[in-house]
């Protein structure tokens, strides 16, 4: 299946293909699970609340969290939401960053697993600046808490943030790294970079699940079968050309890859122009519902109405998202570097 060629259905309506695509069975109706989620986020923040420092030191002595996050984690001041992102950071941290850095080792001649273990403060405080910038200028909600993902398309990082919408703070919270593979431009290909932004998981969009097949040299591009595939639509970013780079239309995604061939080259860039990320990557942001906002309205307001799309098992966070940011530190960092002249005397 090509890439970024952007197979959405626009309807949301599925076919029994569909259906058997997302690979989890149906557990309960939609009214139950809507209760018994809200039972538990409540249960939740009650514990929380009473233990959220606790929480957060706790996790961190066993090595379940990342380093950096008690630094994170400092500004905000609710203690039920602190020990909320403690433990969503714990689950990201030996779901998805454990394994990746399992995989690479902990020193990797190509890959930056320095800063995916333990990126410094400099770097953080430039990523979340740049996440707030964009989500703002993109015209997100500033009073409404929720998580979303940061992909930093630099060449030399080429890192996945899960990241948190701080409301109260109007400041962004970083709870964990991964890998992926950004866009990258090969002459007489039909490759893009990919688009700089904030990008909305809109139901307008209708994503789909990969159906795990090989193409002809072997690969499952949108990875195993099951796989989710978020659609941001259609959007203008460089594309090569034989008379040079020019922006022209792509249909941004975020998926998966081959878990042989792709999965080993993450941490640099190599797709034709989507986000790219592992499939312990993929499967957490699917199960924890972190861009599904707008999908999980349409599954609590229209109880009759075919919900394939999301995982029948799937456990979601308190405080649901729906965007994709795509920053480049590199550019953060010319930007920086630049010197600051004087203005002119009239």
């Amino acid at each position: 299946m090509p890439e970024a060629a952007g197979f959405s259905s626009p309807t949301g309506r599925a076919t029994s293909l569909a259906k058997n695509k997302a690979g989890f069975p149906e557990a309960g109706s939609p009214l139950f699970r809507l209760a018994r989620r809200t039972a538990f986020f409540a249960l939740t923040a009650w514990l929380l609340g009473t233990a959220g420092g606790f929480l957060v030191a706790t996790c961190q002595a066993a090595g379940k969290a990342p380093a950096f996050l008690e630094t994170e984690l400092a500004p905000v001041a609710d203690p039920a939401l602190r020990g909320e992102l403690a433990a969503v950071a714990a689950d990201f941290a030996a779901a998805v960053t454990d394994k990746t850095l399992a995989r690479f080792g902990r020193k990797h001649a190509h890959r930056r697993t320095d800063l995916l273990a333990a990126p410094p403060q400099e770097y953080r405080d430039r990523i979340r600046a740049d996440a707030l910038a964009k989500l703002l200028g993109a015209g997100m909600d500033p009073a409404l808490d929720q998580y979303f993902v940061y992909a930093d398309r630099n060449p030399a990082t080429q890192i996945l943030f899960l990241a948190y919408y701080d409301a109260g703070n109007r400041r962004v919270v970083l709870l964990g790294t991964d890998f992926i593979s950004s866009g990258k431009l090969r002459p007489g290909d039909d490759s893009f970079l990919t688009p700089l932004g904030a990008f909305e998981h809109l139901p307008d969009h209708w994503g789909y699940r990969a159906e795990g097949t090989k193409n002809a040299k072997g690969w499952r591009g949108l990875g195993a079968k099951g796989s989710r595939v978020w659609d941001f639509g259609y959007q203008q970013a460089p594309r090569q050309f034989r008379q040079g780079v020019y922006d022209s239309q792509m249909r941004l995604l975020m998926h998966a890859t081959d878990p042989d061939n792709g999965e080993p080259r993450l941490g640099g860039p190599d797709s034709k122009g989507c986000v790219r990320v592992s499939a312990a990557a993929n499967a957490f942001l699917d199960r924890r519902a972190i861009l599904d906002r707008h999908y999980e309205k349409i599954a609590a307001e229209e109880k009759d109405r075919d919900m394939w799309l999301l995982r029948a098992d799937r456990s979601p966070v308190a405080h649901l998202g729906s965007y994709l940011v795509v920053g480049d530190s590199a550019i953060l960092s010319a930007a920086r570097a630049e010197p600051q002249t004087a203005p002119t005397p009239q």
